[in-house]
């Protein structure tokens, strides 16, 4: 999922700004109805962290080319 989500900067930018933690230490974006969130940092937050980190690693490979 992060591989393919490296190659939309814009979805994983938005992703890792809605998914942030509250002062509970739950994210903010991953509520229930019953107002409880998933644990931070969620899955969400995880898979888009690390389609950035990989985003940034193609790109210093293209300009390291």
């Amino acid at each position: 999922m992060a591989e393919m989500m490296a190659g939309m900067p814009e979805v994983f930018r938005r992703l890792l700004a809605d998914h942030t933690p509250d002062r509970m230490g739950r994210c903010r974006a991953c509520r229930s109805v019953s107002g409880a969130g998933e644990r931070w940092p969620c899955s969400l937050h995880r898979i888009a962290d690390e389609a950035q980190r990989i985003h940034w690693l193609e790109l210093g490979r293209a300009v390291g080319e």
